[in-house]
C-alpha cells in the first residue's frame, strides 16, 4: 500500500496512569477567586500588565539536581521568582518538587490521582490524558487577550499541524505549546566533499548513486593512507536506533524513506485509516536492500555493535551519514581543524525523484491550566514574560552567573519559530548575497539571527555561495565558538531552505489499552527481526513471519483500537 502523504491530526492520545494519592493541590479545593487587572489596562498591554493584586499560581516543579543555587536562594525563591512578583504581582507557589528525572512520573501519580497543579508543564501522552479526563480547561479567551505577539507569532509558525495538537475535538485551544523546529529533526545525507574530489565523483543523488559513490568510498582509498580501514555509509551504535519518530542521528531512516517506508509510525491512508509502517510491503523492500548494501560491506560492518558512532567518523573514516542540520556542531573538530569537507543533501531520492522526511510532531511541550485555575491568564504572562526576557537575562549575566531559565524559570519551555532554523539559513544566504542587511531583519523574533549575521562576515570568505573548508576564516579567534553553528545553518540548512522535501508525519502518538500490556514485546521483536535482516543473519522471509506474529501478539487489535479512537 503505497502511502503519499499523511497528516497528523493528533500528537498523542490518553495515558494509562494509577490513582495513586499526595500529588498535590486537589481540584475539588476552593481556589481563590480571580483577581482582576488594574482599571484603565488597556487590551494590547495584557500580555505583560501587573495585577493589582497579587495572584497566586500552584505549580509542580522539575528541578535539576546538578543545578546550583547562589547563596540566599533557593528553587522557589530566586531571581526568577522575584521578578514575576516584582514586575507581574505573580506568586508562585510549588505543591511539589520532584527531580528531572523523576518529573513525568510524579505528574503520571497526580494525573491518577486527580490532584494536578494549577499550571503545569506536560508532555504529549500526559496532555492528552488530561484531554480524555477532562482535567483541564479551554483557554481561547486567555490567547486572545493575553498571548504576546512573540507567543502568537510562535504558535502560528506551526500551521494547521501544530493547531490540531493543542485544540479539543470542539476546535478549542486547551494548551501553550512550545513549537517543534520541524526541519530540527529531517534527517539528511551528509558527505565528505573531499573524498568525492579525491575519487574525480559527482554528489549522489539516487539510490543506485549512493550505493556506487559508498563502494568507491571504501574500495579506492579516499583518504589516500593507502590502507582499506575507510567506512562508505556510517550506521547506528549499539545505543542508537536504525529508526525513529523524529531526529535519528546515524539512523538509516532516509534510506527506508526511499523506499517511502516509515518504520514506527502510524500511517494514516486516504481513506482515513490508519496502519502501522513496519509491516507495509515497502518496509520489507526497503529491508532488502539495505541487506544488500550491508552484505556488500558499504555499510559500517561494525553497525549496532561499536559503542559509539562519533568515534569512526571524528577520526576521519567515514565518508556518508545520516543525520539532522544540526550534524554541522557533531563534526565541528574536523571541520575547525580543517580535517573534512562535510555537504548535506537530500539523498537518496525515491524513484518518484521527490525526498520524503518524517517529521516530528509539532509540540511535544504543553503548558496546561486545571479546570479549577482561577488565573489562567498567569501562565500566558509567565511565559511572554520568559520570551521577552530571555536574551537580556544572558547578557545581564542572570543566566550564567546566577541561574539558568531552564533549571529554574516556572514553567519554562524553549519557545522559538518551528521555521526557525529555514529562515536563518535563508536569511544569512540573502545577507551574504548583499540582498538584505542587519536592518531588514526583527531579531526580537529570532533569538541568535543577529549574532550569526555578525559571526558570518567575519567567519565566511568569498565567493560567498561556496562552502569548501578554504572558504572558511578557520583560524579567526571567534571560529570555535562560531563556526559550527554557521556550517549547521549554511550547509545543513541548505536543503531545507533550496531543496523540497515531502514531509510525513506520525499520526498517533497514544497508548491504547493493548499497548499498556503488549507494545513493549512487539517493538522488541521488530527491532530484533530488522537487525537479523540487516545483517544477514535472517533471510528476508523472515519479515514475514515477523508480520503475522506481530499481528497475533496483539497488533491487530492495537490497529483496532487506535482506528477506533480516532475515528470518534
Amino acid at each position: 500500500m503505497k502511502k503519499k502523504q499523511w497528516i497528523a491530526f493528533a500528537c498523542a492520545m490518553a495515558l494509562g496512569v494509577t490513582s495513586l494519592a499526595g500529588c498535590g493541590k486537589s481540584e475539588e479545593n476552593t481556589q481563590k477567586k480571580a483577581v482582576g487587572e488594574a482599571e484603565g489596562t488597556a487590551k494590547e498591554d495584557l500580555p505583560l500588565s501587573k495585577h493589582p493584586e497579587t495572584v497566586t499560581v500552584h505549580l509542580g516543579g522539575s528541578m535539576n539536581s546538578n543545578a546550583k543555587i547562589p547563596d540566599g536562594m533557593s528553587y522557589d525563591d530566586n531571581s526568577y521568582t522575584r521578578l514575576l512578583k516584582e514586575d507581574l504581582n505573580i506568586e508562585v507557589a510549588y505543591d511539589w518538587v520532584a527531580s528531572s528525572t523523576d518529573y513525568d512520573e510524579k505528574m503520571n501519580l497526580c494525573i491518577g490521582s486527580n490532584t494536578i497543579p494549577e499550571l503545569m508543564n506536560v508532555n504529549a501522552t500526559q496532555y492528552r490524558a488530561l484531554l480524555k479526563y477532562d482535567m483541564i480547561q479551554p483557554l481561547d479567551q486567555y490567547f486572545d487577550d493575553y498571548a504576546s505577539d512573540a507567543l502568537k507569532a510562535y504558535v502560528e509558525s506551526g500551521g494547521e499541524e501544530l493547531k490540531k495538537c493543542i485544540s479539543n475535538d470542539k476546535g478549542e485551544i486547551m494548551a501553550i505549546p512550545a513549537p517543534s523546529m520541524m526541519g530540527g529533526e529531517v534527517n539528511e545525507m551528509w558527505i565528505r566533499q573531499d573524498w568525492l574530489d579525491n575519487l574525480g565523483l559527482e554528489v549522489p543523488r539516487t539510490w543506485d548513486e549512493m550505493a556506487a559513490v559508498a563502494e568507491a568510498f571504501v574500495t579506492q582509498d579516499p583518504d589516500g593512507n593507502g590502507e582499506a580501514d575507510t567506512i562508505g555509509i556510517l550506521g547506528p551504535s549499539n545505543s542508537d536506533h536504525m529508526n525513529a519518530i523524529g531526529a535519528n542521528q546515524f539512523g538509516l531512516d532516509p534510506l527506508f524513506s526511499s523506499f517511502q517506508s516509515y518504520p514506527q509510525y502510524w500511517l494514516q491512508d486516504e481513506d482515513g485509516t490508519v496502519e502501522y509502517g513496519s509491516i507495509q510491503p515497502e518496509t520489507r523492500e526497503a529491508l532488502e536492500k539495505i541487506s544488500k548494501l550491508y552484505t556488500n560491506k558499504l555499510i559500517d560492518p561494525e553497525m549496532l555493535v561499536r559503542s559509539d558512532s562519533k568515534e569512526p567518523l571524528l577520526s576521519g573514516k567515514v565518508g556518508i551519514f545520516f543525520g539532522p542540520w544540526w550534524s554541522g556542531y557533531t563534526v565541528s573538530d574536523t571541520t575547525l581543524a580543517g580535517e573534512a569537507d562535510w555537504r548535506a543533501y537530500f539523498t537518496p531520492l525515491s524513484e518518484d525523484g521527490n525526498y520524503y522526511a518524517h517529521m516530528p510532531n509539532p509540540t511535544s511541550k504543553y503548558v496546561v491550566a486545571s479546570k479549577s485555575c482561577k488565573n489562567p491568564e498567569a501562565a500566558f504572562k509567565i511565559v511572554n514574560y520568559l520570551i521577552k526576557n530571555e536574551q537580556q537575562w544572558v547578557v545581564d549575566g542572570i543566566t550564567s552567573t546566577e541561574m539558568g531559565t531552564a533549571d529554574f524559570y516556572p514553567l519554562y519551555n524553549g519557545y522559538d519559530n518551528a521555521d526557525e532554523i529555514e529562515v536563518s539559513t535563508e536569511t544569512l544566504e540573502k545577507y551574504l548575497a548583499g540582498e538584505i542587511t542587519m536592518d531588514d531583519v526583527d531579531f526580537s523574533k529570532h533569538k541568535l539571527l543577529k549574532n550569526d549575521m555578525e559571526a558570518v562576515k567575519e567567519l565566511k570568505k568569498e565567493p560567498y555561495d561556496d562552502f569548501s573548508l578554504d572558504k572558511w576564516n578557520l583560524d579567526s579567534d571567534i571560529a570555535k565558538t562560531n563556526l559550527p553553528r554557521l556550517v549547521s545553518l549554511l550547509v545543513g540548512g541548505s536543503p531545507l531552505v533550496n531543496d523540497k522535501y515531502v514531509p510525513v508525519y506520525n499520526a498517533y502518538n497514544g497508548q491504547t489499552k493493548t499497548m499498556e500490556a503488549k507494545w513493549a514485546n512487539l517493538k522488541k521483536m521488530e527491532e530484533e527481526t530488522f537487525s537479523k535482516i540487516i545483517m544477514g543473519k535472517a533471510d528476508i522471509s523472515e519479515f514475514d513471519t515477523f508480520v503475522e506474529n506481530w499481528k497475533n501478539q496483539g497488533g491487530d487489535q492495537i490497529l483496532k483500537e487506535i482506528n477506533d479512537e480516532l475515528s470518534k
